[in-house]
């Protein structure tokens, strides 16, 4: 019986301390499965007070997996929240496309990452296996740039980019 506390004692004591070297941001995610912080990605809409975020939090010790939420925010204050799908490795880009001044199509590299997004509305549909609209324009993407910073990326900086899942 003593052998077993005293192991439990070591183990819990091992624990604590190679949490402690490792750094507190690095501990928060082992004990709660996620990053205590997230990194935003803002669209701007051109002669507007919105903006269009897509929000990436880290949910692995490890690898690179993000919990991911859209959010619209008039006038600096947050009107919607909205999950998006997680991204769990390579494909955490998401397109932007306007259908119209008020509605934008937000298209992830998987099928179900899809949203149809109504500032006027204020409204964000998440819509399964439907295609871009033939009369979408692309405007960007919240994807990672040369420099592996998160943000949107718009297209005078870089031209729409391929599917990692499509041929």
């Amino acid at each position: 019986m003593r052998f077993v506390k005293t192991t439990i004692l070591f183990l819990g004591l091992f624990i604590l301390i190679g949490a402690i070297q490792v750094g507190c941001e690095t501990s928060y995610r082992l004990i709660f499965g996620k990053a205590s912080y997230s990194t935003k990605a803002i669209f701007q809409i051109p002669q507007t007070n919105v903006e269009i975020i897509l929000e990436r939090r880290a949910i692995h010790l490890f690898l690179a997996e993000y919990e991911r939420t859209l959010i619209l925010r008039v006038d600096g204050k947050e009107v919607l929240r909205q999950e998006g799908a997680t991204d769990s490795g390579g494909y955490s880009r998401m397109s932007v496309y306007e259908i119209s001044p008020t509605e934008y199509f937000l298209s992830g590299d998987i099928s179900y990452d899809k949203h149809e997004l109504d500032i006027m509305r204020l409204k964000i549909n998440s819509v399964v296996l439907i295609e871009k609209p033939t009369s979408a324009k692309f405007i960007g993407a919240f994807d990672i740039d040369e420099k592996r910073i998160w943000r949107f990326i718009t297209t005078d900086e870089r031209v729409e980019q391929k599917s990692k899942f499509k041929k």
